[in-house]
């Protein structure tokens, strides 16, 4: 072989290589690793030597057909990496949806979705709704018919299920730093997946997700610089549950509770996961302002969805003056609820705020304080309401809104 040969071999072999590696690289990693993706619910257990690394990349993922995918597009089961917020690596589970049709020259827009209240036990996860049978079906199902409606726009959506739902550990309800990673962590994990989705995104929340969304827009560009968050909108977003609660214990110490039961008994059903969020950042003993009644039926919490709390044999039942003793100190408690509400968050992305007038599970009045909480600060809020409308119908009633400005965000 003469040396003009062995150099021109050693380029076509060179050429091969990159050519190789660039189809290698085109591939999402995990899809390489298919065949060790669990079945069944064990997908949602990571071993633990495969869960530290980058937070928001992707562990492994399996396709979906049927709920919970969305019409129209390619579906994906993920398990992606974050951070809790004690600074250990843990799995989130989630699902992951792109239009199946070519993506624009600057790829698929993304949205985030965040979603409202399902309950803390893993079995609440909205990943795991495939049918009637899921205990939160009616709500999951509602949202899935509003995210198609993004799919059919030309947009990709990823919905975090949220740390410690459905994954293994605690699922940190309404501790807002916990839902911000895992509601950023997915967009990263989806751009991961499918390259086709763009580096510009906004989440979009319910709310307990309408929380996690105003968190997000305080705190996500610098957790995902890599990323480019436009804005965040936020229906019915859970906000003052802090004031909620001592409404109910003063009102309860004074021998009032009857009077405060417009504004306290709605919220009894989320007690539970409220104590149960506050648990994963602090000591908080339940024992110290729970009546025994009430402590009794915590533990249902941990194996039920929202739907059985409400219901009249458990959370849903309890009267007036019959949640919290009268000497009870919640001190620790409410410091935490505090702490994650949204009004005193100071944002750069705009936020989009809607509420309705009949809605009876986040009233009217805390979305109004927490709106003038933030306009005091100069915080970029647009603040829209919809009389007459409950807490689900509002994710129907606002989509023409939310579209619209979410449509202006990205130029479209």
């Amino acid at each position: 072989m003469t040396a003009r040969n062995h150099i021109n071999r050693r380029r076509r072999l060179g050429s091969a290589l990159l050519i190789a590696a660039a189809a290698l690289t085109a591939v999402p990693a995990v899809a390489i690793a298919d065949h060790s993706v669990p079945e069944g619910l064990g997908f949602y257990t990571a071993p633990e030597d495969r869960i530290p690394g980058p937070h928001g990349s992707l562990i492994w993922t399996r396709t979906l057909t049927g709920d919970p995918g969305l019409p129209g597009a390619r579906n994906q089961l993920v398990l992606y990496r974050s951070v809790d917020v004690q600074g250990r690596p843990i799995a989130v589970s989630g699902t992951v949806a792109v239009p199946a049709t070519s993506p624009p020259e600057d790829g698929w827009p993304l949205i985030s979705w965040a979603h409202g209240t399902t309950g803390v036990a893993d079995m609440c996860a909205p990943s795991r709704d495939t049918g009637p049978d899921y205990p939160a079906h009616d709500y999951t199902a509602l949202v899935r018919e509003v995210q198609a409606r993004w799919i059919a726009a030309g947009y990709a959506v990823a919905q975090t299920d949220y740390q410690g739902l459905g994954t293994p550990g605690p699922h940190g309800y309404l501790i807002g730093a916990a839902e911000q990673r895992a509601v950023t962590d997915i967009a990263l994990a989806a751009r991961e997946l499918d390259p086709s989705i763009g580096t510009r995104w906004v989440a979009v929340g319910h709310s307990q997700g309408g929380q996690a969304a105003i968190f997000t827009a305080a705190q996500a560009q610098q957790w995902a610089p890599r990323l480019q968050l436009l804005g965040s909108v936020a229906l019915a977003p859970a906000s003052h549950t802090a004031l909620v609660v001592e409404l109910a214990r003063i009102s309860t110490a004074a021998g009032v509770a009857s009077a405060a039961a417009t504004f306290t008994d709605n919220a009894t059903a989320f007690l539970p996961l409220l104590i149960r969020g506050a648990q994963t950042v602090a000591e908080i003993d339940p024992a110290r302002f729970l009546t025994p009644r009430a402590l009794g039926l915590l533990p249902t919490a941990d194996n039920g969805c929202i739907g059985q709390l409400r219901s009249p044999d458990e959370w849903g039942g309890l009267p007036a003056g019959t949640v919290f003793t009268a000497t009870g100190d919640t001190g620790p408690f409410s410091r935490v609820l505090y702490d994650n509400d949204p009004g005193h968050l100071r944002f750069g992305p705009p936020l989009l705020v809607l509420q309705g007038g009949g809605d009876t599970t986040v009233p009217p009045a805390a979305t109004d304080a927490m709106v003038a909480e933030m306009r005091l600060t100069a915080q970029p809020v647009d603040y829209r309401t919809y009389p007459g409308v409950d807490h689900r119908a509002v994710l129907d009633a606002s989509y023409r809104d939310v579209f619209t400005w979410t449509n202006a965000r990205f130029g479209r």
